[in-house]
């Protein structure tokens, strides 16, 4: 994959995926006063699924005790937006090449599996 910051990418991407989160409205944690809320920002993040999949892990890592293939597809979508909005694309990027690897690891290769299942139910243009 190319990223160029100078001009737009011309590949065929899959379908933009709507969004289940807004970040930054005043909420029951905290947040922005909705009367002081200028603009809501849309992000488009172009991912690989380890990308999605290193998110979803980093996400949901208080959730461990509990099976991915169980978790609805707004559950997954959420938790990716949620990591993308604190790690960011690049950092999600570079996560993703460690992820990929611990498929291998018998420690964890059933978990990321079952996450890698949770993403292509959640992004399924992704596994195609």
């Amino acid at each position: 994959m190319t990223i160029s910051l100078e001009r737009p990418v011309r590949a065929q991407l899959p379908p933009t995926t709507p969004s289940v989160l807004v970040f930054g409205p005043e909420n029951d944690k905290g947040g922005i006063p909705a009367e002081k809320v200028q603009a809501v920002v849309t992000l488009r993040v172009a991912m690989t699924r380890d990308m999605l999949g290193a998110a979803l892990n980093l996400a949901s890592c208080a959730s461990y005790d509990e099976d991915p293939d169980s978790w609805s597809v707004e559950r997954v979508r959420e938790y990716v937006e949620l990591e993308v909005n604190m790690q960011g694309p690049w950092r999600l990027l570079q996560d993703s090449h460690e992820y990929s690897e611990l498929i291998h690891d018998p420690s964890v290769g059933d978990r990321i599996r079952a996450e890698l299942r949770a993403i292509d139910r959640a992004y399924p243009e992704v596994s195609a």
